[in-house]
């Protein structure tokens, strides 16, 4: 049986240690001391904030998000999804809307920025 390496304990306790270091970094700043407690930038917060944390509360993306991230047109994806490229969306109850999960789109996304 493979056991797994991460679960949500480890996730706590890192998050709790990172809560720590922030707490003591805020403090050296507010003295107006040297930050050392943390080993983020604050460029590295910001993105933390506002790219990473973001996307991992919030698993799922809109068409639009898609077709923005990929960089294609509405018609462009629905060709897309036709000839199997990328997965099909699911579709809202009254079907105006199309969404899917991050990760199903995600490698796409990687895949096509690399071209």
């Amino acid at each position: 049986m493979k056991r797994k390496v991460f679960n949500y304990y480890t996730l706590a306790l890192i998050l709790k240690s990172l809560y720590e270091s922030c707490m003591k970094a805020w403090e050296q700043q507010e003295n107006g001391e040297k930050v050392t407690a943390c080993g983020m930038s604050d460029e590295d917060i910001e993105e933390l904030c506002e790219d990473y944390l973001p996307n991992l509360m919030n698993p799922m993306m809109s068409k639009e998000e898609v077709q923005r991230k990929l960089g294609v047109s509405e018609a462009t994806l629905n060709r897309m999804v036709k000839r199997g490229d990328i997965p099909n969306g699911q579709q809202d109850v009254g079907g105006h809307v199309r969404w899917w999960k991050k990760w199903d789109i995600l490698p796409f996304i990687r895949n096509k920025h690399k071209k």
